[in-house]
């Protein structure tokens, strides 16, 4: 009698326990499931993603490298046309790289105001890296070196030259170049003194450094300026 009891209560607790599962199936089963459904079909979009991001990567560097190696030749307007595109739809990395081989290429060809607005724009851009957004001032500042007064350049640079980057030397070099340009001796001896005291000062640039002190000394207004 007991087992007969213990086998009614066993049958009557798995039917109770179905028919739990069942409603609790009915309310909420179809998320479950969706859920499942989402989860499957995530994982297997990222790895599709992962899969489509490297191929384009690669299909990518070859563009790349292949406008590199025509944009000094004959080909030089393709490889400007290749970078263009890369910078639409390239991934950002080389989305990055191009916009400074257009740069570069506009300034190779003679198209300095275009090269240095777009020199600009990648300074400016908070997407872009600190270091190349810094590569990107020091190579608009250069190109304005021969037009622009002290005042330009300083607002240009300043920020780099003070700071302790990786370009504060080749800064602070443009700016004692640019008070040379525009006859300020006392403000560029300051600049090419600092930097040879400087004794972080890169070697090739301390020694572009003691030939414009050299340079400085010699000019008439250096000399004023130092009998003062």
């Amino acid at each position: 009698m007991a087992d007969r009891d213990s086998e009614f209560i066993r049958e009557v607790d798995e039917a109770v326990r179905q028919d739990q599962y069942k409603k609790l199936w009915d309310q909420y089963g179809i998320y479950v499931l969706a859920a499942a459904v989402v989860l499957v079909a995530g994982v297997a979009g990222y790895k599709t993603w992962n899969t489509w991001q490297e191929r384009k990567s690669a299909e990518a560097g070859d563009q790349f490298s292949k406008a590199l190696a025509v944009e000094d030749g004959p080909d030089a307007a393709k490889a400007k046309d290749i970078f263009a595109q890369l910078v639409k739809d390239g991934p950002d990395g080389y989305r990055v790289l191009s916009r400074f081989q257009i740069a570069a290429g506009e300034a190779k060809a003679g198209d300095a105001d275009k090269a240095v607005a777009d020199y600009d724009a990648l300074a400016s851009d908070q997407s872009v890296d600190s270091i190349l957004r810094g590569y990107a001032t020091i190579q608009a500042a250069a190109l304005r070196l021969d037009k622009a007064d002290y005042a330009e350049m300083e607002k240009r640079l300043k920020g780099l030259a003070e700071s302790n980057g990786a370009w504060s030397f080749s800064a602070r070099e443009l700016l004692g170049l640019s008070a040379y340009r525009n006859n300020d001796m006392r403000t560029a001896e300051k600049e090419f003194s600092d930097l040879l005291a400087d004794q972080a000062t890169p070697p090739n640039l301390r020694d572009r450094a003691d030939m414009m002190l050299a340079l400085i000394v010699g000019t008439p207004q250096a000399l004023s300026t130092t009998a003062k």
